[in-house]
Formats: structure tokens, C-alpha cells, sequence
């Protein structure tokens, strides 16, 4: 097995470990967020972390300037927003500034999407 292959497996072996958490929450998230260990209290200082790490992720996705990465994570970061908008929409709390970066990231990944269209690597 080459260092490749092994780094490679270990990417699916986080995919998988992102997976069973994401399964422990979906029935009910409360109850998966006890299970996790997580602490609704503490759970704006969780959120600051994540939001670091989504901003260094972004830079270096900028950085690196691969358009069917920066595509995915466009994707990903518009899903989020559009699971936020609908969490918030159901109870009645604010939600545009979600759907906005919501939108806006689908834009942006539309972008990306035209810009490897244009250079022909899509």
C-alpha cells in the first residue's frame, strides 16, 4: 500500500466518522448532541470554533483556486445556510440573512461553475 492510498483511506475513514455522527443526530438532535457529549450552553463557543475552521478552510480553498473544489464548498457552505433558513423559518425567527448567504453561495458557486465551463475543464 502507498502513502497515497493509505492517506487516501484515512479521507473515507473521516467521511465515515463525519457520517455516523450526522446519523446520530438526524433522529433527534438534542438527544444526539447529549450523546456527543456536547453542552447546549456551551454551544456559541462550539459554533465560534466550527466558523474558524470554515474560514481557514475557505482561505485555503481560495488559495489552492481549484474550481471543483471551491464548486463543492460553495455548495456545502449554501447548504448549510439553507438548513439554517428552514430551522429558523419553522419557529418563526428570523431567517434572510440564511437564505442571503444561502443564495449568495449558490451565486457564487454558479461562478465557479461558469468559470470551468468557459476554460474547459468542466
Amino acid at each position: 500500500m502507498t502513502l497515497i492510498a493509505a492517506a487516501q483511506g484515512l479521507a473515507w475513514v473521516a467521511v465515515a466518522v463525519t457520517a455516523l455522527i450526522a446519523l446520530t443526530c438526524l433522529p433527534d438532535p438534542r438527544a444526539g448532541m447529549r450523546k456527543l457529549d456536547h453542552v447546549v450552553d456551551y454551544l456559541p463557543n462550539v459554533m465560534l470554533g466550527r466558523y474558524l475552521a470554515f474560514t481557514g478552510f475557505s482561505a485555503f480553498v481560495a488559495f489552492r483556486a481549484d474550481l471543483p473544489t471551491m464548486t463543492a464548498w460553495g455548495v456545502a457552505l449554501a447548504f448549510m445556510a439553507f438548513v439554517d433558513t428552514m430551522i429558523y423559518a419553522r419557529v418563526g425567527k428570523p431567517f434572510v440573512k440564511h437564505l442571503m448567504a444561502g443564495g449568495l453561495a449558490l451565486a457564487i458557486s454558479a461562478v465557479f461553475v461558469a468559470a470551468m465551463i468557459s476554460n474547459g475543464a468542466a
